[in-house]
């Protein structure tokens, strides 16, 4: 009978926030995050003539926008002697100059934003370089990017109303996060304070609030599987849903295993943008009503299907600050397949490498992604944790954070089979460290590299 109670008084629950409490909280706060997400619901069943169609409308009107009331992209345009009325579809954004990060920075706040009639507030990003970059954003576009991130979650079998723990980095909340965690019945717990005392906090409230669900970046549940299993606590999950940081398959496959669920990854930029999000079978759909992707290649010319790239965005919406054909400055591979098992005809992308920082470019001109070191060092049951760091063009350092001890012979083994697969022209040291801290934003950088910093050029 409890049971049955609990169940009518969860579904009474979510059908309030649903169609009350978080309706209301948009009419105080300016935004539409309901009505899109309801929207998306919808619309992520349409077929791909819908989906395209849609595209190049919301993208006509972007253009249109940008070019009558942002002086930035309004000179990008005249100086490409290229009029608005031209770029009609997805394929004709490939007329327009790619849009850095420091081309943004040089014309912001007055070249590069808008007036949208709402409130503005400034957002703070850092990039692979660790530069600050400032973004303008309003409730109203926030909004939006909720919906596809509430959208995300379920993708992953979470429904408005499920108790969850999020890990994140935003420990000191604002009012509005704060009466979100409230309605949507969130427990916020620190990202980056994994110490045994936290961790076991964590362990406790979810043990104590019945949570099934966890979302957050994937180094801090990594150290909270470990934590977990290192205690013995085993109560099941329904999913985990990660975020802001690369998902490895040693991380991916750590958590699945000790909380006996499976891992949804998501995808998006710190600029306000959800850009991919894995369905339930596990592939990664881009969220194209909401953003165009572009995979590019060095050159700026787009890659074929199963080929990894550049990735560029083309926000839908246009906010106070709008962002077309923006380099990300992260790397990923476009997917062969079309179809999906789950129904929805939304595009998708194979994988994520991560920051094209996040690469080892060699002597040869060969690329190594993350993926290359865990493919061979996963095989070594002696490293607990690893860290790349590109020191010179041929010089490569490999702190090597071990279980209990390591030995020589299998350091040289390392190497030797580091070099036979394709660090063949590199100098490799090692070095053995009590452990590999996290970044200042929480994450677990796997590669550093060094020689992006030491070269970078700014644009003229």
């Amino acid at each position: 009978m409890s049971t049955i109670s609990s169940t009518s008084s969860h579904k009474l629950n979510t059908i309030l926030l649903r169609n009350l409490i978080l309706p209301g909280g948009d009419i105080f706060f300016g935004q539409r995050m309901m009505e899109h997400l309801k929207f998306l619901e919808e619309a992520q069943w349409w077929n791909i003539d819908q989906i395209n169609n849609y595209q190049n409308d919301m993208l006509s009107h972007l253009i249109r926008i940008a070019y009558d009331e942002v002086p930035f992209y309004r000179e990008l345009l005249l100086k490409s002697k290229i009029s608005p009325d031209e770029i009609r579809n997805t394929n004709d954004l490939q007329k327009l100059p790619i849009v850095t990060k420091e081309m943004l920075r040089k014309g912001y706040p007055k070249f590069v934003t808008r007036s949208t009639g709402h409130k503005t507030y400034e957002v703070s990003t850092s990039g692979s370089t660790g530069k600050n970059f400032f973004v303008k954003e309003d409730f109203y576009t926030a909004g939006l990017y909720r919906a596809t991130f509430l959208l995300d979650l379920e993708w992953a079998g979470w429904s408005i109303g499920d108790p969850h723990l999020q890990t994140g980095m935003t420990i000191n909340r604002s009012l509005d996060k704060r009466l979100k965690d409230w309605a949507l019945r969130c427990y916020y717990h620190s990202a980056y304070r994994l110490d045994e005392k936290n961790l076991n906090e964590i362990l406790t409230i979810i043990e104590k609030h019945k949570i099934k669900f966890v979302f957050g970046y994937p180094g801090s549940i990594y150290y909270l599987a470990k934590y977990a299993s290192k205690v013995g606590w085993n109560q099941p999950l329904r999913s985990v849903v990660t975020w802001g940081d690369m998902l490895y398959p040693n991380v991916k496959k750590k958590i699945e295993d000790t909380f006996q669920t499976r891992v949804f990854d998501t995808y998006g930029c710190g600029e306000g943008v959800q850009i991919a999000a894995q369905c339930e079978q596990g592939n990664y759909h881009i969220h194209a009503l909401d953003t165009i992707v572009e995979f590019v290649d060095d050159n700026g010319k787009n890659v074929s299907e199963g080929i990894s790239g550049n990735i560029l965005i083309t926000r839908l919406h246009p906010g106070p600050m709008p962002l077309i054909r923006y380099s990300v400055g992260d790397v990923g591979k476009t997917s062969f397949e079309i179809n999906c098992g789950c129904g929805r005809q939304l595009p998708m992308m194979e994988s994520i490498y991560g920051r094209s920082g996040d690469v080892i470019t060699t002597p040869s001109g060969n690329h190594l992604i993350v993926h290359f070191f865990t493919g061979i060092l996963e095989h070594f049951p002696e490293i607990d944790s690893f860290q790349v760091v590109q020191k010179s063009d041929n010089t490569l350092l490999l702190k090597i954070q071990p279980y209990n001890e390591i030995d020589a012979f299998t350091i040289n083994e390392i190497v030797r089979m580091l070099m036979e697969k394709g660090c063949d022209d590199m100098n490799i040291e090692t070095e053995i460290v009590p452990s590999i801290p996290l970044s200042p934003m929480g994450k677990h950088r796997f590669i550093i590299n060094e020689t992006n910093i030491k070269h970078e050029k700014q644009p003229n």
